[in-house]
């Protein structure tokens, strides 16, 4: 039979209410909850999202400018064969490839994006300097050449048109008013649409090539027909002239994302240098000579040099010489930390002083690999309000473009000058701004995730920001969360066998016990292991079938433990059994610290939420008394099971570390992975909080609420904006003067406070 709760095989003499279970713990979970933890809906498995296959790759993308930029270089992307997925962050100007490489050569790709008319590079590579000589040119040409056609309107045709001065009062400086002002407006204007405004069109021209209408469409039918139809006014010789409606939406727009784009480069600037720095090369020795070569052309065990200044290319142990490491990306820790003979490094740290010669393990691994597939998926997710923003973006401007042409016609049919129709349709293109739902949110949401990862924390889901609602309960795990996971073997009970072993099956094991045990001898070595999740594992050792794990496990196997072998319990102290060949022979005792501050961290918790305490361990020691309520000795199914049930009486926080926690992390409303998480528990959660600062805790429920808050706020203000200036440029009541000052400067206003202070914590 299998456990009701959790799948695993039942244990002989556990039954409760006819239903078999693996253990205590779970048996414990069902005597607490009842039947209703059991029913199918609890036990319905967690849905996950499966990802195409292939390789993937990283690129970066200059040139975006708009939100529908996603979807043209996604679309066109998919049309080459062998290329499975694309996608795309506008906020973050990066791009994910999943292609075959069977069919596509990676170092092709650049060129396949280059041709939707961006430049498309790897991120790895190193772009080359920003020339910012040419935006800052057309900057300054816009708002020079823009203020000069203001002042002569407002010289000349403005006291005109306001009535505050008649024409006849300016026949003295006829041909100044009649030839030679229209002729400098011309000439001006003309600057500013053939040179300045360049980037508008250039952006206009793709979305017409790939059928994606993007706000460069809008803002440049609405510069071409004001440009247009005052050169036709030209030379008829009237003075109905539109130059500085032209001239002003270029200058606007010119401002407006210059200081949009300095604005992106600050809220992303902590993601860009994990992008950049993602793929390092490592400097080895091999076939007589030092070559550099990629992370995954390494062999496992084989040593790397790292010189000072220099990325540690790859996770290992410091086999000669000693450093200063700048450890600030993966931990938040501010200051270097000195790493010696025997220290392990991880890759994505920096090398600040010394020389360092390591090895790497046996699976080459790169905790900046890592980090940065789960910064990217972050970043460039859509889920919740920031979907709904995507959205809106994508299919507003063609239904403004149908608006305003429709508002046109409906004034001109009803006796409007072909001036004043064209005004009142101008007015309506321009004064719409989509931007703000396709920058100002994930802009905001770029600005939370960078703010963290200067905290220290690092925020593995683009949804944990709605996630962050009103929490009920918290739920923790207690090994290597409130102690130290620095476990210490304190005694073997036994005869030699019991730590020879033990140890060669822990040594295949990740657990933080296992690793404890395994550092005993090194004489041994096993094969064909099982793991049993929460209660021990099994492998071959010599001629032996033996096995090391908790009283569960030998439960479970229906093997029976000896009065004379029977472990003492303990508060702090875990004993791991150990046998062979359906026999008991002995224990080995590991002990745990508690980790300094615990009590106060739990308290302040509990004032937030109801507080839960789930361990595999059999007791839960001087832990009890802090928590609301205590589940011990359950497997992680089992914890997926408590944490299912416990979402149905409100929102619910998972905090663990290894990948036992894994199940219940996935499973939690916002998973938080913390300490040194395993890729497994890291894949699974939210948020990834590295190091042992547990007040980190509160630091990230700060910015995932504040953040949450901003997005909302500016959702509100671009839906507000629109439902009030689209219709009052419908009724013909906006300049398009106007209208290009409110649609820039409420661009402006979201961006402005999407990138404004979060809160204190910014600077801890």
């Amino acid at each position: 039979m299998d456990c009701k709760l959790c799948g695993l095989p039942a244990a002989p003499n556990l039954e409760e209410d006819g239903n078999a279970f693996c253990c205590i713990g779970c048996r414990g979970v069902y005597q607490h909850f009842g039947h209703i933890i059991l029913s199918d809906s609890a036990t319905e498995a967690h849905e996950t999202i499966v990802e195409p296959e292939g390789e993937e790759a990283f690129l970066r993308i200059d040139g975006m400018h708009c939100s529908s930029c996603e979807i043209l270089i996604e679309r066109l992307a998919l049309k080459t064969k062998g290329i499975v997925a694309a996608k795309t962050s506008y906020a973050t100007a990066t791009a994910k490839i999943t292609y075959d490489p069977s069919r596509v050569n990676e170092a092709d790709l650049p060129e396949i994006l280059s041709r939707t008319g961006y430049q498309a590079r790897f991120s790895q590579d190193q772009a080359p300097a920003y020339d910012y000589r040419m935006p800052m040119l057309r900057l300054v040409t816009a708002e020079s050449l823009a203020a000069t056609v203001m002042m002569l309107y407002l010289a000349f045709y403005y006291p005109v048109h306001l009535g505050i001065v008649d024409m006849a009062e300016l026949e003295p400086v006829h041909w100044l008013v009649h030839k030679a002002v229209p002729t400098a407006l011309l000439i001006l204007t003309s600057i500013l649409v053939f040179y300045v405004a360049i980037p508008i069109f250039r952006g206009a021209w793709i979305g017409i090539r790939s059928a994606v209408w993007n706000m460069d469409n809008l803002l440049a039918i609405a510069i071409l027909a004001a440009y247009g139809f005052s050169i036709g006014q030209f030379f008829l010789g009237t003075l109905e002239l539109y130059f500085d409606v032209a001239a002003t939406i270029i200058a606007v727009v010119t401002i407006g994302r210059y200081f949009e784009r300095e604005a992106r480069e600050n809220a992303t600037s902590a993601l860009t240098k994990i992008m950049y720095e993602w793929a390092p090369s490592a400097r080895v020795y091999r076939d007589g000579k030092l070559q550099m070569l990629a992370i995954d052309e390494l062999h496992p065990a084989e040593h790397i040099l790292v010189y000072q200044g220099e990325l540690i290319p790859a996770d290992g142990i410091i086999v000669e010489g000693q450093c200063a490491v700048d450890e600030s990306l993966m931990t938040g820790e501010p200051f270097p930390i000195t790493r010696v003979t025997g220290d392990r490094v991880l890759g994505g740290t920096r090398n600040v002083e010394g020389s360092l010669e390591i090895e790497v393990g046996h699976v080459v691994a790169s905790q900046l690999n890592n980090l940065a597939r789960v910064l990217w998926n972050a970043q460039s997710a859509n889920a919740g309000v920031l979907n709904l923003g995507d959205r809106v973006a994508r299919f507003f401007v063609p239904v403004v473009l149908l608006l305003a042409l429709a508002v046109g016609l409906w004034f001109y049919s009803n006796g409007a000058s072909p001036g004043s129709a064209l005004l009142a349709c101008m007015a309506t293109l321009i004064v719409s701004c989509p931007c703000t739902f396709g920058l100002a949110i994930p802009l905001t949401s770029a600005v939370g995730l960078n703010i963290a990862l200067r905290n220290g924390i690092i925020i593995a889901s683009g949804d944990a920001f709605e996630k962050a609602k009103q929490i009920h309960t918290i739920a923790i795990d207690k090994t290597g969360i409130l102690s130290t996971a620095n476990m210490a073997v304190s005694n073997v009970s036994g005869p030699p066998e019991v730590a020879k072993y033990a140890a060669a099956v822990e040594r295949l094991s990740p657990h933080p016990i296992a690793e404890a045990i395994a550092r005993l001898d090194s004489s041994c070595d096993a094969q064909d292991i099982k793991i049993h999740a929460g209660k021990g594992a099994m492998a071959q050792v010599k001629n032996h079938r033996v096995a090391v794990g908790s009283k569960s496990l030998f439960t479970m196997l229906g093997w029976k433990i000896p009065e004379h072998i029977l472990a003492p319990d303990s508060a702090q102290a875990v004993n791991s059994y150990v046998g062979w060949d359906g026999e008991i022979l002995g224990f080995i005792t590991t002990e745990d610290q508690p980790r300094p501050g615990w009590q106060r961290i739990v308290g302040k918790l509990r004032k937030q939420a109801r507080t839960v305490l789930l361990t595999g361990a059999e007791s839960a020691g001087d832990f009890e008394d802090k928590f609301d309520e205590i589940f011990c000795g359950i497997p992680p199914e089992g914890k997926a099971a408590v944490i299912r049930q416990l979402k149905s009486e409100g929102i619910v926080v998972m905090i663990g570390d290894g990948s036992n926690d894994a199940p219940s992390l996935a499973e939690a409303d916002l998973g938080i992975a913390f300490g040194a998480p395993t890729a497994l528990a890291a894949d699974a959660a939210d948020v990834i909080i590295p190091g042992d600062r547990l007040d980190h805790i509160f630091t990230t429920f700060e910015i995932l609420q504040s953040t949450r808050r901003r997005i909302r706020q500016n959702l509100a203000w671009a839906l507000l904006y629109n439902a009030i200036a689209i219709p009052i440029a419908v009724c013909g009541l906006l300049n398009p003067l106007f209208a290009a000052l409110a649609m820039s400067s409420s661009s402006l206003l979201v961006i402005w406070n999407s990138s404004r202070r979060l809160g204190d914590f910014e600077s801890s």
